[in-house]
Parts: structure tokens; sequence; C-alpha cells
């Protein structure tokens, strides 16, 4: 028949072996990849993506579902290293830098070392504003002393100008006396006498029984130099 020698042709004319084979497996694997849809790489290599084109950069690009990529634990170790070192250099030259020794220099120091013995050290103190005072007076201040009764005990007035006088005071004269609402033996100064005042004031002090200083309010018959002693009943010498 017809169909056996077209077979024994194409046998024939097959060459088997070398270049013809690997020809042939090429064609084969050409054939099925056209077949498959896809691309099939030369028997001799494996299979895989093409080098080129648009599916390239799609493939190798990272799905953002998959979350955000973890730096390598070396690197964040680097990056910790670098900062510490770097403020402990910032640290350094911040001390060591001319504008922190001119502030040590103008800071002032506190000295706490002790006195020198036996020297003892100035210690100030606050003193208070204090109002004005009549100062006292250095020694004794005396008087002379006029001695008025304003009793009907007769001669009183003479026993108490002779205390007085035993006291060491200057009785100059002795009468009765122009008030008589006198309650205690009282010792009159002349008002704005500030040397009589004092006198009156040791007066009273050394004599217990006689009552003031107060200024003297009434006129005597004569002038009166000194103090004004008005004699009452309560004290009898």
């Amino acid at each position: 028949p017809a169909a056996e020698p077209e077979r024994s042709r194409r046998a024939i004319d097959v060459p088997v072996g070398g270049r013809a084979a690997a020809r042939l497996e090429r064609q084969a694997a050409e054939a099925a990849r056209k077949k498959s849809g896809r691309k099939v790489g030369p028997p001799d290599r494996p299979a895989g993506p093409a080098l080129g084109g648009p599916g390239r950069d799609d493939e190798r690009r990272p799905d953002p579902a998959d979350g955000p990529r973890r730096f390598p634990r070396r690197a964040v170790q680097g990056l910790v290293a670098f900062v510490v070192v770097a403020v402990g250099v910032l640290g350094f030259w911040s001390f060591a830098s001319p504008e922190a020794e001119e502030t040590s220099a103008q800071s002032p120091v506190t000295s706490t070392a002790p006195a020198p013995s036996g020297e003892a050290l100035p210690v100030q103190e606050s003193v208070a504003p204090t109002a004005e005072l009549t100062p006292a007076p250095v020694g004794p201040v005396r008087a002379p002393i006029t001695v008025l009764n304003s009793t009907s005990i007769n001669g009183l007035a003479g026993d108490i100008g002779d205390a007085f006088t035993g006291g060491g005071w200057e009785v100059t004269r002795t009468g009765e006396s122009p008030v008589q609402d006198v309650a205690t033996t009282t010792v009159y100064f002349t008002e704005g006498d500030s040397v009589q005042q004092q006198a009156a004031a040791q007066l009273v002090e050394q004599f217990p029984d006689v009552s003031g200083p107060v200024p003297r309010y009434f006129e005597v018959d004569q002038d009166v130099p000194g103090l004004v002693v008005v004699a009452t009943g309560n004290w009898r010498p």
C-alpha cells in the first residue's frame, strides 16, 4: 500500500543522534510550551521565569499584606551602639567645652575650712530698731525739795523733811500746802524738766511711802527751785 513507503521514508529521513537529536528535543519542548501556554527552557537547563518582561518586577516586589519587614538583629545592635557612643561623646564635649570651664570658674566657692584655734569668727547680729528712751542716770540725781503739809497734823512736814535730809537730800523749806485734794504723800516735778523728773523717780525709789512722780499742776507762794512734796497722813516718819 501507499502508506508503507511513506512511513519507511520518514523513518529513513529522521536523523538519529548528534545535533539532530538536540534540535528535535528543542522542537518538542517548544511544542509543549505552546500547548501549555508557558515558556519552557532548553532541555539542558531547568525552566524558570523570564529574565525580562513586565512580570519580573511584580514577582519580586513584596506584598504589603505580608507586614513590615524586620530589620536584622545585627543592624539593631549596631544602631544602639552608635547612639550610646554619640551620647557619651556629646556629654564629654559639653563638660570639657570652654563655656563650661568659664561657668565653673565664675561660680562662687563656699569655704568650709574651720577657723584658726583661738580666733572667733565675727557674728553679725540683727538689731531691731527701738524707741527713743530717756537715758538712765549714771549716778544719783539730786534736786532741792520743798515739803508742804496738807493735813492738820502739826510738824508733819518737818518730820518728813528730816527723813529726806537724813537720806542725803536737800530740803530748802517746809510749809502749808495750797492743795488739799491729795490722797497720799506725792512728789511733784516741774513739767518739762528731765533732771527734776529723774530726781523725783530716785526719791520714790528710796522712800516707797512717797507716790509719783507727777508733774506739778499748782502754784506756790514762793519760787520753788526743785521738787515739791505734798505730805498727807498716810506716812509719818
